[in-house]
Parts: structure tokens; sequence; C-alpha cells
């Protein structure tokens, strides 16, 4: 009852007040999700079209890269086409990212980011805030695809970042908000507390995850009793396995999304029979947002295609590698952008009916549980929030023994020893405070065989962990 009121009477009335067409977005996708395939890559050249015109004219890192290749938008005649349009690296987008916002928006009309660092290179990027809306209603679309609906109760397992952007200014997530006079602060949040609500959450920050913890845990949710749990892969795991270890029933929710790392055969299967539900990959990216979901066939995950052309390009070690457009952000476009993850592209229509296209056999990050003195694990995610350290270009997080670390640096002209406090703190909370911490700076950090970057890499062997 009370999700229903959420869904068709709180949620719609509280966005038409504010004026926001995040609910008539979402009618949008939900629709154009059934479109064949050759109306969707219609609907792609249309708005690529004119981010390719709109990056011509405004954007200085195009112009340049327009003239070296002695092209100009009208040469580009369809998606085939625009294959042969130099790719973007994470590399530039680090180096070249004020050559990359476009010149004709302002800066308050932009909102920044930067990615997770989950791939060992941290970046800032930039979307404007139209493209903003947009995009929230697309993920909002690929995640009811998975069984998420406005009012039920979410059980948020996530690292969450230790600032939050106001446009693009950075300030502490925990920091002073806005200042208002003591009555409209009452009104505001009594309107968003009635009707702006979009679910109960209940949230969890996975990266601590001992005996203890786990316990606590288990009680926090018999008691919340989550309609849908959105986790990171190996935290959920983990936590499946304690609960299946120790007999413990009662937390049955409807639907489990997830996301941020690699998902394996064994992992599903566990977490579906834990958990009594069927378990949904997604896949998304900070510079883009949610990229694709899995569906009820499982049958390769479906891409947010409307608003994101996706590619397949050969890459050096026998992959495909995934190249991303998206036609939507206007404010920093990223045209051919290197994910750094590899997937087969599939076209066919589904068999859940849907006309997107989907990724199958994805092929994403790894990111490694650390083992501790105390019993537990502490989940990599934890180091993927540092990347705002002053002077830091790069950096990887390497647990050689139980109590022994060494902290890989690419440092800029920037750098002092003192901005890795924060790190090194984290280290030893989490670890013991006489847990030993080298530094080791270096001029990059080199790729595993994959081809792949790792932030955190785990050389303790289990039997020494026990």
């Amino acid at each position: 009852m009370y999700a229903q009121f959420v869904k068709h009477v709180s949620l719609p009335l509280y966005h038409w007040w504010h004026g926001s067409d995040l609910m008539r977005n979402i009618r949008t996708f939900e629709s154009s999700q059934w479109f064949p395939q050759e109306r969707l890559r219609a609907m792609q050249w249309e708005r690529l079209s004119r981010l390719l015109e709109h990056a011509y004219r405004h954007v200085p890192y195009y112009q340049e890269k327009f003239k070296e290749i002695g092209a100009e938008p009208k040469d580009f005649r369809s998606l085939e086409d625009f294959a042969k349009f130099p790719i973007i690296t994470k590399r530039t987008l680090q180096e070249r990212v004020a050559d990359l916002i476009a010149t004709n928006v302002s800066s308050g009309e932009l909102v920044k980011g930067v990615t997770s660092g989950s791939s060992g290179l941290p970046t800032v990027h930039y979307r404007d805030r139209a493209c903003n809306r947009v995009r929230t209603a697309a993920g909002k679309r690929l995640n009811r695809i998975a069984g998420y609906d406005f009012g039920l109760r979410l059980f948020s397992f996530w690292r969450e970042s230790p600032f939050v952007f106001d446009g693009i200014q950075a300030k502490p997530a925990t920091g002073p908000q806005e200042k208002l006079s003591p009555g409209l602060a009452r009104f505001k949040q009594t309107m968003h507390d009635r009707f702006g609500v979009e679910n109960q959450v209940l949230r969890i920050d996975p990266t601590l995850l001992s005996e203890t913890e786990l316990a606590r845990m288990y009680n926090q949710l018999k008691a919340f009793k989550p309609d849908i749990i959105i986790s990171y892969v190996s935290a959920l795991y983990l936590l499946a396995q304690y609960l299946e270890t120790n007999s413990l029933k009662g937390i049955s929710p409807r639907s489990v999304i997830v996301s941020s790392e690699a998902l394996y055969p064994h992992q599903r299967v566990t977490m579906e029979r834990v958990f009594g539900c069927p378990v949904y990959n997604r896949y998304g990216l900070s510079e883009t947002g949610i990229v694709g979901i899995e569906c009820p066939a499982h049958e390769g995950l479906h891409l947010n295609q409307e608003i994101l052309h996706m590619e397949n390009v050969p890459d050096g070690f026998g992959t495909n590698q995934l190249v991303v457009t998206d036609l939507i952000n206007r404010g920093m476009p990223l045209l051919r952008y290197e994910t750094g993850d590899t997937g087969r592209l599939v076209q066919e229509r589904c068999l859940c009916g849907r006309g997107l296209s989907r990724i199958g056999h994805l092929s994403g990050r790894v990111i490694d549980m650390l083992p501790t003195r105390l019993g537990g694990h502490v989940n990599g995610q934890l180091f993927a929030t540092f990347h705002w350290i002053e002077g830091v270009k790069q950096y990887q997080v390497v647990q050689e023994k139980i109590n022994v670390f060494k902290l890989r640096i690419v440092p800029t002209s920037s750098f002092t020893e003192s901005n890795l406090a924060p790190m090194i703190e984290t280290i030893r909370e989490r670890f013991g405070r006489d847990t030993s911490i080298g530094l080791d700076y270096v001029e990059n950090i080199p790729f595993t065989r994959g081809g792949k970057y790792k932030l955190v890499v785990s050389e303790v062997k289990m039997q020494e962990a026990s």
C-alpha cells in the first residue's frame, strides 16, 4: 500500500510541485525500451549528429581532433562512419579536462564528478544539469527492469563518498548544509519527507566486514525487511556466505542488484540461494552513469541505448574493448571514450521483448577483499574514495602480508607526503596501529595481464589470514 502511494501519488506530486520532469522522462524511457533496434539507432544518430556539430563549434579538444583528421561533422553520415573518429582515453580526460568543456556552457550549468578510482586512475569529469536530469531518469528505468521501484524498502550496501559536489564545488558530505531560516528549513524538510522520499533506505558501509559487524548487520536487516538490495558484488557475497554458514534466515528481498565489480557464476548462485530471489548484474561508469543492467532473461545487460552509443573495439590483448559515447552531455562531450572494460555487443531483440542492445560476457573491474588479523575482511572499495588526495595522480594499495602494506604512488608536482595521512590513518584503523606501511614512488603503475589497472591487491594467502 505504501509503495503504491509513493509511486502514484506522493512522488509525482512532489516532482510536479518542483517543476521536475523526472517522472515524465522515466515514462518516455519505459516506452522507448520496446522500440525495434532500427528506431533506437536512428534516435542515437540524431543525437550524435547534433553533438558532433556542437563539439566541432564549442569544444577546444575536439576542434583539434577534427583538424588533425581533416574532417568536419558533415563528413560523418552514419554510426559506422563515426567509428573512424579518434578514441579518447582516461589519460586524455585526466590531462585535458579543461579543453573538453564546452565554451558555450556556463560554469553554473556544470556538475562536477570524480571517478571512483577503482581502476587506480581517478579522473575529474563534468556534465551539464540537463544531462544530469535525463541520465537520472534513464538510470531509474534500468533499475526498474531489475526489480527496483519507488516506495520499496531499499538496503544500500555501498561505500558513500566522503565528499559531494554542489555544481563544480566540492564539500564534505557531512559538512554544513545550505543555510536557511529555521521556518523555511523545517518546511522544506517536511515537504521532502512527506512527498519526496523515493524509498525507505537502510545504508551500511561495507568496508569493514568482521564477524561482529556481520552479526550486527543481520539483526538490522531482519528488522528492516528490505524489498531490494543494491550492493557491491564481493561485499554481498561475503554477507551471503556468513548467513549460510550460520544458518541465519529471514532476509528475503524480491530482487538483488550488484554492481561495480565483476560478478562470477559461483557468486550469483550463492546469493540467489541465500536470498531466495534473482540477482541482477549492473554496469556503470562515473563518467556516464548507469550503462546497462540485466533483465529477468539474464541474456546480457540492456544498455541505456537512447542516451549512450556503445562500440566493440579490438584491443591489444585479444579481446574487445568497450568504447562509449555519451549522447546527451553537452557540457563535456565524451566521444568514443575508452572504458577499460571488455564485452560483446548483442543487438538482437532479447527474450524479454525489449529492443535495447545488450552487453554480453562483460569483464569489468576486480576489487580484492583484504583479510585482517582480527578476523573478517575489509572491502577494497574502501580505498576507491581517496582519489581526491592532492598531488596524487594515481595510486595502488598492496597488502603484502596480513599487517604489511605498500602504497604505490604516482606523484605530481604538488605532492607532499603529509597528503597521504588520511589513507594511512584509515589503514591503521582497519588493520591495527602497528601495521607497517611502506611508500613506493613510481612513474607509473603497470597494467595487469588483462590490460587493466588494479587499485587494490592482496597478496595474503588464506591460511596466513586464519
